[in-house]
């Protein structure tokens, strides 16, 4: 009678590690600051066809591929875009939800006329490669070499404020430095929602689609909007006013799951020296504790 050879345990090309899940966005980092220009122009970004090639197709859609292959060398596609168990916390579905709308509302406030159709088709493939890039990089590979070294509350509020922080960068591409530290803080709170997305869903198709909807409508709004009718101004404003609301909820929707996560880890830390209920017999009015094997 033969035995079955014992299952061998399957192991990824490349163990997950803190340093190999920030690797992406140190050099994403490096490579953006080297290619700065003092003379760059940051608020014409995507104004017109040739930039949202130059400044989006080409650069996000080489990036994109360029990051595909590592996570593919790194065998990390599994652990990077999906999670094993999804949150419960059904009403944090407010949250991505809010967000949609708000790309909703931006949509007619945009002018379709003011530049040629092949422009919103272009931009459209550009803040898709956007989005899939910086998804991947930080609700993804991002997440896994954080979740090597830190609990998950601690995990949400890196990978957040690591977003946020990746935004500094356009001060270096012309923006300014006041615009780009409010950028920062916007950029941090949308980060929190996205990844309440992964959570809710267990991968990183939603957050992608959210963060290219997001580009879409901003880029699209700047590049058509009058900003010389004072009606338009009014309800960008009020959009805007409404955006930072929506966002604000999405922080806490993200803290709240992220704790929730972390709870029982805390809790078995905590109590770790505590016997189980089961150890204590009552007899008469004095508890006493009996022996158990541990």
């Amino acid at each position: 009678m033969t035995t079955a050879a014992p299952a061998r345990r399957r192991r990824w090309p490349v163990p997950p590690s803190l340093l190999v899940g920030l690797a992406p966005l140190v050099v994403f980092a490096a490579i953006s600051a080297w290619r700065a220009r003092p003379s760059d122009d940051y608020p014409t970004l995507g104004q017109t066809v040739d930039s949202v090639v130059r400044s989006l197709v080409l650069p996000e859609g080489i990036a994109a591929v360029a990051l595909c292959l590592v996570v593919t060398g790194l065998g990390w596609w599994r652990i990077a875009t999906v999670d094993p168990t999804r949150t419960r916390l059904r009403w944090t579905w407010l949250a991505p939800a809010l967000i949609a709308v708000v790309c909703l509302v931006r949509l007619p406030l945009v002018d379709w006329s003011a530049l040629p159709g092949h422009y919103f088709l272009l931009l459209a493939v550009g803040v898709v490669f956007v989005g899939v890039f910086e998804e991947l990089m930080t609700r993804g590979v991002l997440l896994v070499g954080l979740r090597r070294r830190l609990p998950e509350f601690g995990v949400w509020i890196a990978s957040c404020v690591l977003f946020g922080l990746l935004h500094l960068l356009n001060a270096l591409a012309g923006a300014g430095l006041g615009a780009t530290l409010v950028q920062v803080v916007f950029a941090a709170s949308f980060g929190s929602t996205l990844y309440v997305a992964r959570r809710l869903t267990g991968n990183l198709l939603l957050p992608v689609l959210l963060h290219a909807f997001w580009d879409f409508g901003s880029i699209a709004l700047s590049a058509t909007s009058d900003v010389h009718d004072p009606s338009t101004l009014v309800l960008v404003g009020v959009v805007g006013l409404f955006s930072f609301a929506v966002l604000a909820f999405g922080i806490v929707a993200g803290g709240v799951i992220a704790w929730r996560d972390d709870r029982p880890r805390r809790l078995r830390r905590r109590w770790r020296t505590v016997p189980p209920m089961a150890a204590y017999a009552v007899l008469g009015d004095e508890p006493r504790l009996q022996s158990v094997r541990w």
